[in-house]
């Protein structure tokens, strides 16, 4: 089955991108390397000389900045995810559809085990893939529930790479959803369950609900999840943060206005409370000793998540961060939760 993208929107950006943008400092670049051209040419005054050395050092500054600029949007807008391997499980169908930008991602959908109780949209996290979640995934459909989901780009089976954002991604699960009704006689209730990345774009999609499941979500679940993309790129840029904090926002911030013409989320904007609240019940699976993202984006939900009889928060033990190992407990919490809104 294959659908025409999208109809649900409301939580990327859907602008086609320009492939290429001339930026100042290449222009500047470029300038001062035929000025310099024109100069290595003239009389060895004094004052060429100086002209000529001036612009040396100039355009030495600005390769050292385009370098660093190049390392930047690599880091940032090209995933290189490990070796994903394939889904094992025999019931597994594979779902073309069409993708932000008319391209083509590949979705999964595994029906569940006896009648279906709904549809849990499963959403892997950076370096992942549908195929690095299946147990997880296996144990959500042996609960009686529908599962379905993406390889993000440059994930699993999807190579699409190019110019990558979480916009693009969002807009991609959008599309998916429009394809995946096919499956359905009658609207499905649904539930969304993202782990690490996941959960920052299943926080984004359920607070920017749309198409045919805007009034069918009934719940959300958040495993290990980022809720703040500045802390994510300070984390990962490390101690280079402090030195090059202007220069990294300005790079970013200049590549997305690029990439998304109609850009929704600007570098301070992609956190909670700033990319939308949920407003349904959210159910939280925190690993309490999380070596990837420690305790700063869980405490940060918490934050702005109320504690209360529809929230609930869990730090777990014998969970690690990882979905190529699971927890007991964690399997204990949600099936619980799961049968509470079957």
């Amino acid at each position: 089955m294959k659908s025409q993208f999208p109809a649900s929107k409301g939580a990327a950006a859907y602008s086609k991108s320009l492939q290429w943008k001339m930026s100042w400092p290449w222009t500047i670049f470029w300038a001062l390397i035929a000025i310099e051209l024109i100069l290595w040419h003239q009389e060895s005054q004094i004052l060429i000389n100086i002209l000529f050395w001036t612009i040396s050092i100039t355009i030495a500054l600005n390769a050292i900045y385009l370098g660093f600029e190049a390392k930047v949007l690599a880091a940032f807008f090209r995933p290189y995810p490990k070796d994903a391997g394939e889904v094992t499980n025999p019931n597994w169908r594979l779902v073309e559809f069409t993708g932000w930008g008319g391209d083509e991602p590949m979705g999964y959908f595994i029906p569940a085990k006896g009648i279906s109780k709904g549809l849990i949209l499963y959403i892997h996290g950076y370096s992942s893939s549908m195929a690095r979640a299946e147990n997880r995934i296996t144990h959500l459909s042996n609960q009686g529930f529908d599962v379905a989901g993406i390889d993000m780009r440059g994930h699993g089976r999807c190579s699409l790479n190019k110019d990558w954002t979480l916009l693009k991604v969002a807009a991609d699960i959008e599309a998916f959803l429009d394809t995946i009704i096919c499956e359905y006689k009658e609207l499905p209730r649904v539930h969304f369950y993202g782990h690490s990345m996941g959960g920052f774009l299943t926080l984004r999609l359920s607070s920017h609900k749309s198409g045919w499941w805007k009034d069918q979500l009934d719940s959300i679940i958040l495993e290990s999840a980022v809720s703040s993309i500045p802390e994510i790129i300070k984390l990962r840029v490390g101690s280079m943060w402090n030195l090059g904090r202007p220069l990294i926002r300005l790079i970013i911030r200049t590549e997305m206005k690029r990439i998304h013409p109609d850009l929704t989320i600007t570098f301070w904007n992609a956190k909670i409370p700033q990319i939308g609240l949920p407003g349904i019940p959210v159910l939280t699976l925190q690993s309490k000793n999380d070596s990837a993202l420690g305790r700063t984006h869980y405490n940060l939900i918490k934050k702005h998540i109320p504690d209360d009889g529809e929230n609930q928060f869990h730090l777990i033990s014998d969970l690690e961060h990882t979905t190529t190992l699971d927890s007991m407990t964690r399997r204990e919490i949600l099936e619980k939760w799961l049968i509470k809104r079957s």
